[in-house]
C-alpha cells in the first residue's frame, strides 16, 4: 500500500468523524479519540494508516480463517464479476457457484440429508432459521409451536429477530418492544455457575433448564431451542462434557428443534469443522456465517434436515429471502476458501495452536486473571479484581486492557462480563501466538496495577 500523507490520514479521521455512523461502538469516544482506520492487512497481521503493524487478535470479527489479503481469493472473485456479477436466486433462479457451494457445505454439515439456504450473514441466518421452524411446525398441524427458547448470555445477531434470541442486556436496552415469542434458560458459566456447583459434582443444571422451561411454556408451545455451542459474545462458554447429549434427549423428548448457531464456531475455529462435533450429537439445524468466506465477501448459509425441508417444501411456495442469497461472487469466495482450510490443514492448525494459546495464558497465572477457557482459536480470559472472591471492577478492566494492547501492537476486545476475547486468523503460527501470550500479560499486569492505584 503507498504510504500516506500527513494530510490524507487527518483528512480520513475528519471524515469519518463525520459521516461515518458506526456499529456497535462507543459514538462518543469516537468523536474525542477518532477512528483506529486499518488500511492493509496479510496474514495475521493488519496496518493502520499510519503504517503500525499489529497482529489481529480478533480475526476481525471472530471470522477469519485463511489470513489478510490472499490473492488467489482476489482472482476468483475477479472471474467470477467478469464470468456473472449476480442474478437472484428468487423464482427458481440459480447459478454455478451456489449449486456447488451448496453441495460442499451439506456434505459437511452434521445434519441428516441436509439442504442449504444462503444468507448475506449470522444476523440473516439466524433469521431465517427462526421463521423456518415456526413454518415448519405450521405445516406439520402445530401452529402454536412459536418460542424460541435461547441462553443467557446467548448472541445470536442484532436484526429484530436475531436481536430478541440474543440474550446480552445492552444490545435490547432502547431497542424494545422486541418480537413476542422469544424465552431462555440461564447459559453453562462452569466457573460462575448460576446454580453454584461445580462440575462434576453437579448434575448438569444447566442442561436439564431446558426441559424446565418447555414444561413452563408448554411443549406444545416450543418450536426450537437454538445455543451456540460455544458461547462467544457473551464469554467463550464452554459446556462440560454431557451437556448437548442431555439438551438433545430433551429435544427428541418434547418434539422441539435443536439449532447450533456455528456462526462463530462453524468451519475450524474451535479445532473441529464445527462446534458442534465436540459433543457426541447432531443437530436439526444450523446457522452459518463468518468463516465460511472469512470475511473476504458478506456471505452466510442455513442447513436444515431432509426432513425438515421437505416439510416446508409441501407446504406450497416459500416466501422468504433476501436480493444477495446465494449471490455468485459470494458463493465463489466461499467455495475457495473452504478449498484453503482443507488444503492448509488448518482446521488442525487451529487446535493446535490453540492449545499452545490456552496454555500459555493459563501459565501467566496473573492476578487479574480467573478463568482462561476456549477451544480451538476461540478463547476468553475473564478478568477480576480479586479472583478468590471473583469481585470485578467497577468499570472493566478489560477495555483498559484493549487499549495497552492495542498500544503495544495487539488487536484483542472486551466482552460484557470483562472478559477479552481472542479469535486470530488460523492461520497463525507458534510465534504470533507467543506474541500475543506476552503482550496481553503486559497489558493485563499494566491495566491491573493502574486500577489499583
Amino acid at each position: 500500500m503507498k504510504p500516506l500523507s500527513e494530510t490524507e490520514i487527518n483528512w480520513l479521521k475528519k471524515a469519518d468523524q463525520d459521516h461515518y455512523f458506526h456499529p456497535t461502538s462507543n459514538l462518543i469516544k469516537l468523536q474525542e479519540k477518532g477512528p483506529k482506520i486499518i488500511a492493509a492487512g496479510k496474514g495475521c497481521k493488519v496496518y493502520d494508516v499510519e503504517g503500525k503493524e499489529y497482529i489481529d487478535g480478533t480475526g476481525g470479527l471472530w471470522l477469519n480463517a485463511i489470513g489478510h489479503g490472499r490473492p488467489e481469493i482476489a482472482e476468483v472473485a475477479k472471474n467470477q464479476i467478469e464470468q456473472l456479477e449476480y442474478y437472484q436466486s428468487f423464482n427458481e433462479f440459480s447459478n454455478i457457484p451456489a449449486i456447488k457451494l451448496a453441495e460442499k457445505v451439506a456434505k459437511m454439515v452434521p445434519v441428516d440429508k441436509a439442504k442449504i439456504f444462503f444468507t448475506s450473514g449470522g444476523s440473516e441466518s439466524n433469521d431465517t432459521i427462526f421463521k423456518m421452524v415456526r413454518y415448519y411446525w405450521d405445516a406439520k398441524g402445530q401452529g402454536s409451536k412459536d418460542y424460541i427458547i435461547s441462553r443467557g448470555k446467548a448472541y445470536h445477531g442484532v436484526s429484530y429477530g436475531a436481536v430478541s434470541a440474543t440474550r446480552l442486556p445492552f444490545y435490547h436496552g432502547g431497542f424494545q418492544p422486541l418480537l413476542p415469542a422469544f424465552d431462555y434458560i440461564d447459559p453453562p458459566y462452569c466457573y460462575l455457575c448460576p446454580w453454584e456447583k461445580e462440575y462434576p459434582g453437579c448434575s448438569l443444571e444447566c442442561a436439564h433448564a431446558l426441559e424446565e422451561k418447555i414444561k413452563e411454556l408448554g411443549q406444545e408451545n416450543v418450536a426450537a431451542f437454538v445455543a451456540e455451542p460455544v458461547a462467544g459474545t457473551g464469554g467463550v462458554l464452554v459446556p462440560p462434557p454431557g451437556y448437548y447429549e442431555i439438551i438433545r434427549k430433551i429435544c427428541d423428548q418434547y418434539e422441539v428443534l435443536f439449532v447450533s448457531d456455528e456462526v462463530i464456531c462453524g468451519f475450524g475455529r474451535t479445532g473441529s469443522r464445527f462446534g458442534i462435533e465436540h459433543w457426541n450429537v447432531k443437530p436439526d439445524a444450523m446457522t452459518m456465517a463468518k468463516a465460511i468466506s472469512s470475511g473476504y465477501v458478506q456471505l452466510g448459509a442455513v442447513a436444515v434436515s431432509g426432513e425438515i425441508y421437505e416439510t416446508i417444501k409441501n407446504k406450497g411456495p416459500f416466501f422468504h429471502g433476501y436480493t444477495y442469497c446465494g449471490h455468485p461472487v459470494a458463493c465463489a469466495v466461499g467455495l475457495k476458501n473452504l478449498e484453503i482450510i482443507e488444503a492448509e490443514n488448518l482446521i488442525e492448525n487451529a487446535k493446535v495452536m490453540g492449545q499452545r494459546l490456552l496454555a500459555g495464558l493459563k501459565e501467566l497465572n496473573l492476578a487479574a486473571i480467573g478463568e482462561v477457557r476456549g477451544k480451538g482459536l476461540m478463547v476468553g480470559v475473564d478478568l477480576f479484581k480479586d479472583r478468590t472472591s471473583k469481585e470485578k471492577f467497577p468499570t472493566p478492566l478489560g477495555l483498559r486492557v484493549v487499549e495497552i494492547a492495542y498500544e503495544n501492537g495487539l488487536i484483542c476486545r472486551s466482552l460484557l462480563g470483562d472478559i477479552v476475547q481472542l479469535s486470530p486468523p488460523m492461520v497463525i503460527t507458534a510465534e504470533e501466538v507467543d506474541f500475543i501470550v506476552n503482550t496481553l500479560a503486559k497489558a493485563i499486569d499494566q491495566a491491573y496495577q493502574e486500577f489499583l492505584a
